[in-house]
């Protein structure tokens, strides 16, 4: 009985540390802006790179099927989405959504254009005061991001191709 006990009191006190640290980990900065946010930014950018990296430039054009769009097109869709978003973003939600040929670039400057609309983007983002609808905003941009990366990593695999380790 006293064993059982002492491992219900362990548990909980474990509980209750985990569930503090989560609290913490979670408040609000005193000044209202999104400097907490800064080193997953950051991450997101590098991750999303190396998988573009990572696939063969040859293989670019690599779909699994017909209605899916290729590796190419998926990065031009992840790079221009970000374009998107600042453009809606600085101008209250109202943004044409345009894209054009996605698959009209080269890996190479795929990546550079991306990293730019992650830093243009990121930079907004750092810059804006907090409030709900930023927020709702960095949530569906790092989502839609996590989304069409994740089929990335798909596509990777079906070309035998280990992908970055997640992080």
């Amino acid at each position: 009985m006293k064993t059982k006990l002492k491992q219900f009191a362990l548990s909980a006190f474990a509980l209750c540390v985990l569930a503090i640290g989560l609290t913490s980990a979670n408040l609000k900065p005193a000044d209202g802006d999104y400097d907490y946010l800064k080193q997953r930014l950051e991450i997101t950018k590098a991750f999303t790179i190396e998988v573009f990296n990572a696939m063969p430039e040859a293989d670019y054009s690599f779909k699994p099927n017909d209605e899916q769009r290729t590796f190419g097109a998926q990065a031009y869709h992840i790079a221009y989405s970000i374009d998107y978003y600042r453009r809606a973003f600085q101008n209250r939600g109202q943004a044409e959504w345009s894209p054009g040929d996605e698959n009209i670039k080269s890996k190479a400057e795929l990546i550079k254009w991306a990293g730019e609309q992650f830093d243009a983007m990121h930079k907004l983002i750092l810059a804006s005061e907090q409030n709900d609808a930023v927020t709702a905003l960095v949530i569906s941009y790092l989502d839609h991001n996590a989304h069409h990366r994740g089929q990335m990593v798909s596509y990777l695999r079906m070309k035998g191709i280990k992908p970055p380790s997640y992080r």
